[in-house]
């Protein structure tokens, strides 16, 4: 029984050993769930191994770089594999739903008219046409592409409107009434000066007035509903709903028929529907590499994985389906008879006419960045840009010399981002505006600067720092310069009166990094101390070959530059103590930062030091904290046109509300090929709006003669009053809410 036994052991082990390696590259949020299906039964006899990728973005240089070798794609990931590797990456399965298994797609986009009023493609212009919703693949995007590129609609280009607008304005000059309903754009103000100018593109809706996402005529069905009870001439749907949608209105059903692109109008039981479709969308797939030599292994591990995700009815569907395959329900794998190129595979499907659209020439937002590390995350959001049809594009551009905010302010570039020192520098240089504002999380438009130190060191108060080596986020930055500066000439500890701050701090501390302290633009006389940049490293990290490069650069280059870089220099460079923000403790302990620095450290390791005296757990930052501090922004020059202010401003709400945290296609806040706060900072979870106006009305003379006694570091009696916050933060009582920016950095040098 023993021998028996040891045997069939022997035969599995053999088995497992020879069987191929299938490596699945899986998103953050699918990883865990992938670890635990792979130990499933199931899946016993093969040898599956789950990959982390940050995002699908990711997953598809892995698979190219021969790091992985399959991965799920959606129809708008296809369409990003296109636009990146068309030549390296194959779709060699898709997953279907079980009970449609024999559909080659996930649902057909139809035209259903009224047969007395549309007996052709061309008796739609003037037509009442009724939409699922705005920017809706079956309701919009692919009745909008494929009449733009058959002619139908015609564009009426001009410099006055912005990319929405234009679309707007073709479509309202083809039909004569319509229900979009939706938002057209992200900000609610613009979206209702558009309705109100286009309202006939609202008129057929249940709500006119509102015309929101929410109408009773919005959606697959309440589009049929808008056909049929709202005396619509068109209802654009899914194949699907309009079956069903007339199986229970069988009296009415020969009254309207299925237009099809080519002109006919067939019954609403045609047999020949799939020659009337104006457009498919794709089933969700499986990419492979052009070259790869085991497909045959894969397609057997994912036919077992999508089988094992459907179980028999009775039981329930696997906690892994969603995270890791990207199912909500039991499902099929269909083979591909051949693997087929992502372009071949959106064009099998119209589907590629959607995103590729014609349309007026768009002028790209022009976004500058300062690193190479940067360059490359923008160069992506380029990509997954477009592959949402988020519009109009992204360029990405470096200054040659200076830096981003001298760029924009000569148009060079539209739009950078800056913290909160540099937006009140990017105003009183070269009179720069922010136009959105980063959101984190609850806090709203704000951030808690904090002083963070090792949990065992003898440090419970600010005055124990003199002496001890710090760790800043660069100079004149305000979580890592102007709040630390501003707390220790509070605390007494710093002398009030001498405008010296970079002196000051190099006595006080023994050593410190401070990214940017002997940059000419930070030190134009030479004489800030070399002190300041005694614990910076530049790229020196881990004793990396050839000579050092960018110690002490305010930029990337140096690894202690940033909140990460400044907690860094605390774990690895010697430091007692890093100015940063309350989120930076968080997401590098605890397993969040896999990096080699950072991978065993512990929350617990660390405190803060509080603004008055004693120490507090990092997680008591509502209470121990240096300051609440205004949020980094984007930043424009108000001199812009404002159609072009406009498309800034929808751009990036649009990508915001595209790519929040916790979804996988592209990590638009959070780390990017290990690096972090690039463009954007990794604890972001929006861009909320800021309007220009409204910023600009509250820069009244009082204002200016403040930021003239602060550039001129006179420290007498300035137009600012300091009250205590509820929460345990200091707060500003200064103008209106705009101005929180500009009377926090009145009050870092006013005190």
């Amino acid at each position: 029984m023993h021998i028996t036994s040891l045997c069939v052991a022997v035969a599995f082990t053999l088995g497992l050993v020879h069987a191929e390696l299938v490596r699945v590259c899986v998103p953050e949020r699918g990883f865990g769930p992938c670890q635990e299906m792979i130990t499933e039964r199931a899946f016993s006899d093969l040898n599956l191994q789950c990959v982390l990728g940050p995002d699908k973005y990711g997953c598809m240089e892995k698979v190219v770089a021969k790091e992985a070798d399959t991965m799920t794609v959606t129809g708008e990931d296809v369409y990003l594999a296109r636009e990146l590797y068309d030549l390296d990456l194959r779709l060699v399965a898709e997953m279907r739903v079980k009970e449609r298994a024999s559909e080659p797609w996930r649902y057909q986009a139809v035209a259903v008219v009224r047969r007395n009023t549309i007996r052709s493609v061309a008796d739609m212009k003037g037509a009442k046409s009724c939409h699922t919703g705005y920017a809706r693949n079956t309701g919009w995007n692919i009745p909008f592409s494929h009449l733009l590129e058959m002619g139908q609609i015609q564009m009426q280009c001009d410099t006055s409107a912005t990319v929405v607008e234009h679309d707007i304005k073709a479509v309202n000059a083809y039909f004569s009434q319509a229900c979009i309903p939706g938002p057209w754009v992200p900000d609610s103000d613009t979206d209702s000066l558009l309705k109100r100018r286009y309202r006939n593109m609202c008129a057929l809706c249940g709500q006119p007035d509102v015309c929101g996402k929410d109408d009773p005529h919005a959606g697959y069905q309440g589009a049929l509903t808008c056909l049929v009870d709202g005396g619509a001439d068109v209802a654009w749907s899914k194949l699907s709903v309009v079956e069903e949608f007339f199986r229970g209105r069988s009296e009415v059903a020969s009254e309207y028929g299925l237009l099809c692109p080519d002109g006919r109008v067939l019954e609403l039981s045609s047999a020949s529907v799939k020659q009337c479709r104006w457009a498919s969308r794709p089933w969700n797939g499986w990419l492979v590499r052009s070259a790869n030599e085991n497909n045959k292994a894969i397609i057997t591990a994912i036919t077992r994985m999508v089988d094992a995700a459907a179980p028999p009815l009775e039981e329930n569907q696997r906690p892994w389906s969603n995270p890791v395959l990207g199912v909500w329900s039991p499902s099929a794998i269909h083979v591909r008879p051949q693997p087929v190129s992502p372009r071949d595979y959106l064009k099998e499907h119209k589907y590629d006419t959607t995103i590729d659209r014609l349309g007026c020439t768009e002028v790209p937002v022009k976004l500058c960045v300062e690193s190479k590390f940067s360059l490359e995350k923008c160069q992506a959001l380029t990509q997954v840009f477009k592959s949402r049809r988020i519009r109009p594009g992204l360029v990405c551009v470096t200054p040659d010399s200076g830096n981003c905010l001298s760029m924009v302010a000569s148009g060079g570039a539209h739009i950078t981002t800056a913290d909160g020192g540099d937006v009140y520098h990017a105003y009183r240089d070269h009179q720069l505006m922010p136009i959105v504002s980063e959101r984190y999380g609850l806090l709203d438009a704000s951030y808690f600067a904090v002083a963070v130190v090792h949990t065992k060191s003898n440090i419970s108060s600010l005055s124990d720092l003199r002496g001890k080596k710090s760790c800043h986020t660069g100079i004149g930055r305000t979580a890592g310069w102007k709040i630390p500066v501003v707390t220790l000439l509070k605390a007494g500890l710093l002398k009030e009166g001498d405008c010296d701050f970079a002196a000051q701090i190099g006595n006080f501390f023994s050593s410190s990094c401070v990214p940017g302290a002997k940059d000419p633009k930070y030190d134009p006389k030479g004489t800030n101390p070399e002190s300041l940049c005694d614990l910076c490293i530049g790229n020196n990290v881990n004793g990396a070959p050839g000579p050092v490069q960018g110690k002490c650069d305010r930029r990337p280059i140096e690894a202690f530059s940033g909140y990460t870089g400044a907690f860094r220099c605390l774990v690895q460079g010697g430091g007692d103590v890093a100015f940063i923000k309350q989120t930076t403790v968080g997401e590098n302990t605890n397993g969040n930062n896999n990096m080699s620095w950072a991978a065993n450290l512990r929350s617990t390791d660390f405190k803060l030091l509080c603004r008055n005296t004693g120490a507090a757990d990092v997680v008591d930052y509502n209470t121990c904290n240096l300051a609440r501090v205004p949020a980094h922004k984007v930043i424009i020059d108000p001199k812009l046109s404002a159609v072009m202010k406009e498309e800034v401003r929808i751009l990036l709400l649009r990508a915001s509300d595209e790519f929040p945290p916790g979804q996988d296609v592209f990590k638009m806040f959070g780390t990017f090929k290990g690096k972090q706060d690039l463009i954007f900072k990794d604890s972001a979870t929006a861009l909320v709006n800021i309007r220009m106006d409204t910023f600009h009305k509250s820069l009244n003379d009082s204002y200016y003669e403040t930021l003239q006694k602060l550039d001129e570091c006179k420290l007498e009696s300035i137009p600012l009053r300091l009250t205590d916050g509820n929460d345990g933060a200091t707060t500003l009582s200064f103008v209106p809410t705009y101005m929180m920016l500009c009377a926090a950095l009145a009050w870092l040098l006013a005190h």
